[in-house]
């Protein structure tokens, strides 16, 4: 009797419990670990989708906008309230009642360098891209103060 018993022992082929517990464990703890980088990787690949997206946009608005202020020289009108890149509308900052993905723009008359004239010209100082998750933000110019951004792009999560 302990003789087939001994041979019941030696053919019995499998995991405890106590086996796949401690595996199950590994792999939750493995798990614990990868998450939050793999959540960081995706949340800084759409910021970037997110800017480059914006930059299109931005690249196109700005040679649209000195296109049609050389309208004399272009032919190409002024921009207009309709104005859209790639399906997204583009209109000048404080418009109501839109709906992402859309984009704003702000002008300012810029000095030409010419400390005589009266004139400069009118450029994109600030412009807004937001598509619902993230908005990414240009400034021509850096402020300084309390209310300080820096040149370049910003790009935060909606």
């Amino acid at each position: 009797m302990l003789k087939n018993l001994r041979q019941k022992a030696k053919n019995k082929k499998g995991f405890t419990l106590v086996e796949l517990i401690v595996v199950i464990v590994i792999i939750l703890i493995l798990a614990a670990v990868l998450v939050p980088s793999l959540l960081r990787y995706v949340d800084k690949a759409n910021k970037a989708n997110c800017k480059a997206d914006a930059a299109t946009i931005l690249s196109q608005l700005q040679a649209d906008y000195a296109a049609g202020q050389a309208s004399d020289q272009t032919g190409m009108s002024p921009l207009d309230e309709n104005y859209t890149v790639n399906g997204v509308p583009v209109v000048p900052t404080g418009t109501t009642g839109l709906t992402a993905p859309f984009a704003t723009y702000t002008t300012a008359t810029v000095a030409d360098g010419d400390t005589t004239a009266t004139q400069g010209y009118t450029e994109i100082v600030t412009f807004v891209y937001n598509n619902d998750d993230y908005t990414a933000t240009w400034n021509m110019n850096a402020t300084t103060g309390d209310d300080a951004t820096a040149a370049g792009w910003t790009v935060t999560k909606n």
